[in-house]
């Protein structure tokens, strides 16, 4: 759970029926918004990609003391680089940037992340590479890859396993990402 200016937000794994939320969190963001998460268009993707995305295992989503969606996070395997190599994405609705939404959700995506094997984080930023480094710094070390696709590399140390809370490899919140995915 999460606090903001009064608000209580929940982050939890995604499922199929957020496919309505999340379609509307995406109608409700700015072109710049969706350009910087999706790299193409500043437009939505279709359904049937929103859809794969609540499907994936480690897959969240932050949700308003009403049920409304306001952010997406999701780790998936990055077939460019070696295994244990993630590629990880983040979307956080326009009227709840700034806020701390983006870094509570990278952490706890993160620890996911590492919970299930992964060692590394991909994320590739669309037009806000200071900022998504200074977020993703603060879960690993962090490298700037400077080719033709411009990305950052973070390592996730054992400590971001804390991003779940204060837990040991087999605590409740490591058993839940654990049935979660299993």
């Amino acid at each position: 759970m999460l606090y903001v200016d009064g608000t209580i937000l929940t982050v939890r794994g995604a499922t199929p029926q957020d496919l309505p939320g999340v379609a509307l969190m995406h109608s409700r963001c700015s072109a710049k918004t969706l350009l910087d998460r999706y790299r193409a268009g500043g437009r939505p993707p279709a359904v049937l990609i929103l859809d794969k995305h609540v499907r994936e295992p480690l897959s969240f989503v932050v949700t308003s003391d009403d049920g409304r969606v306001v952010a997406t996070s999701m780790v998936s395997p990055d077939a460019t680089h070696t295994i244990g190599s993630g590629e990880i994405a983040m979307i956080v609705e326009d009227q709840w940037q700034q806020l701390g939404i983006g870094r509570s959700l990278l952490r706890h995506t993160a620890a996911a992340a590492l919970l299930t094997g992964y060692r590394q984080l991909i994320s590739y930023p669309g037009t806000t590479m200071p900022v998504i480094q200074r977020l993703m710094q603060g879960v690993g070390t962090t490298r700037h890859m400077a080719d033709v696709q411009r990305h950052l590399h973070t390592s996730l140390p054992e400590s971001a396993r804390h991003g779940l809370g204060n837990i040991s490899g087999h605590g409740i919140a490591a058993r839940r990402v654990g049935a979660a995915l299993g």
